[in-house]
């Protein structure tokens, strides 16, 4: 055997060896994993672990379960009922309110502290009186007050990214303008610039929604980014 033949024999049987993918599949498949396991990272140094279940107003579970960001934690974070004022936006009564989180974010500076809110809500498809409730209507209902407050209001479908690499597509209204958020240093109320995004879900049995209020400079610094990624991790099981 030559020399030249020899060499060949040899690189074929390191590479085989070596599991090298001559066609390049093998370095697609490791970069798409690093993409991936990259992508994963950022939902989980951002958001819990586990996914918070979702209830109607009368307690039942909707099979909704979405990740949360940590900024809402048990030392910085109020939960708020239903009966509390500032449980609902303070332009849209979100219909089967199962309750809200405040938590106060500053605005980059460390100082100047204004409140920022995520809702949770589910409304049964058929209600106690076996009436069922469709869910363009209830959107519609949704949208007629936020179109009121917000002209231009619209329903829209959003792509957003999921831990696991693949996108998920969720109905959204966003609204960005004047919104009245309660300075809790004072406890009187101040215009801000804000944005409201809220989210329409279909599960089994509940229409749900999910709602993320936050002053402008709040949410630009810390917490837009952690909503669309907490609503990437969005689950809709039984319920």
């Amino acid at each position: 055997m030559d020399r030249r033949r020899l060499c060949v024999l040899l690189g074929l049987l390191l590479a085989a060896l070596a599991g090298c993918d001559l066609s390049g599949q093998y370095e697609k498949r490791y970069q798409e994993a690093l993409q991936s396991s990259g992508a994963r990272a950022r939902f989980d140094l951002q958001l819990y672990d586990t996914g918070l279940p979702i209830h109607d107003a009368a307690q039942k579970p909707s099979g909704v379960l979405v990740r949360i960001p940590k900024s809402f934690d048990k030392e910085n974070s109020k939960s708020l009922p239903p009966t509390d004022p500032r449980a609902q936006p303070p332009f849209l009564a979100l219909p089967g309110l199962y309750y809200a989180y405040e938590r106060q974010l500053d605005d980059g500076t460390g100082q100047n502290f204004m409140p920022t809110y995520v809702y949770f809500a589910a409304v049964p498809k058929v209600d106690d009186k076996k009436v069922e409730q469709k869910a363009d209507a209830l959107q519609a209902s949704l949208l007629k007050p936020l179109a009121a407050a917000f002209p231009g209001a619209a329903w829209a479908d959003v792509q957003l990214p999921t831990p696991e690499g693949k996108p998920i597509t969720l109905k959204r209204v966003r609204v960005d303008g004047q919104q009245d958020f309660m300075n809790l240093q004072t406890n009187k109320l101040e215009k801000k610039e804000g944005r409201f995004d809220l989210y329409f879900i279909d599960s089994p049995a509940h229409h749900v929604l999910i709602a993320w209020r936050s002053p402008k400079p709040q949410g630009e610094k810390y917490f837009y980014a952690d909503s669309e990624l907490a609503m990437g991790t969005v689950k809709s099981g039984g319920g």
